[in-house]
Order: C-alpha cells, then structure tokens, then sequence
C-alpha cells in the first residue's frame, strides 16, 4: 500500500506528493466539514421528497385533483439545480471551490522514513502506524 492510500484512509486529504514533501490539507479546515453537513441535507431533503411524492400518490388515489406532472417537473427542475450547482462554481472557480478556502500542511517525506527507520515496529506487515508511532502537536495550545 503506498502512503497517499494510507493517508487517505486515514480520512487526510492528500493534495499532491512529489519527491520531497506530501502536501496535505488541513485536517481542521470547517469547509470540509460544511461540506459533509451538505451532504447529510441532501440525503435528508431526498428522504422528504420521497414522502411527499408518496403523500401526492395517496391523495391522487383518493380522488383529490392534484396535478402530480406538473409537481414532478417542479422536483425534477428543483433536484437538477442542486445537483449541478457545486460541479458548475467548481468549473467557475477553477478547482476545488470548498477545497480552497483550507490551508496547506508541507510533510516532509524525509522525517516520515527516519521516523518509520527508527520504531522497529513499523517494519512488519501488520503494523499500525497511528498506534506504533507516537506523534505530538508541538504548536502552541490555547488554555
């Protein structure tokens, strides 16, 4: 398994590699997690709609004079904007539109092997790296 693959795993966003750092995202960054609040609406607003096209279906069976054609094209036309909204201020803004609002973390790829050479741990196959190595936030902590 190559790093990017593990990290990726791990829940890390990986920007890119090349030979000498592995460029991370934020793992902090609140765009991301706004991001996934999107996408738990969205399964929620797809949850209702699929009640209310059930609720128009029993009215309809009982006799009341809705109009259900002219409801779906409304939910369709509806569905079809939020789905293409994010794809197009992507394409707008030329990349990753959440993505870019989080800051970037350098690693260098040198530390990483003198840290996997010196924990004779991570040498077999079976190793875990976020249980074997022991890592620790040197920054500053708010008290």
């Amino acid at each position: 398994m190559d790093i990017q693959h593990a990290l990726e795993r791990a829940g890390l966003t990986v920007r890119g590699i090349d030979d000498n750092f592995i460029y991370l995202e934020d793992p902090s960054c609140i765009m991301r997690g706004f991001e996934t609040f999107l996408g738990y609406a969205w399964d929620v607003l797809f949850g209702i709609t699929a009640l209310l096209i059930m609720g128009w279906g029993f009215s309809m069976i009982r006799g009341a004079k809705n109009d259900i054609v002219n409801n779906m094209k409304s939910l369709f036309l509806i569905f079809g904007i939020l789905t293409v909204i994010f794809p197009i201020l992507n394409v707008v803004a030329g990349g990753d539109l959440i993505g870019m609002t989080c800051k970037e973390l350098k690693v260098s790829v040198g530390e990483i092997n003198e840290i996997l050479a010196a924990n004779p741990k991570t040498n077999s196959l079976d190793a875990s790296l976020y249980e074997d190595i022991d890592i620790y936030d040197s920054g500053p902590s708010a008290r």
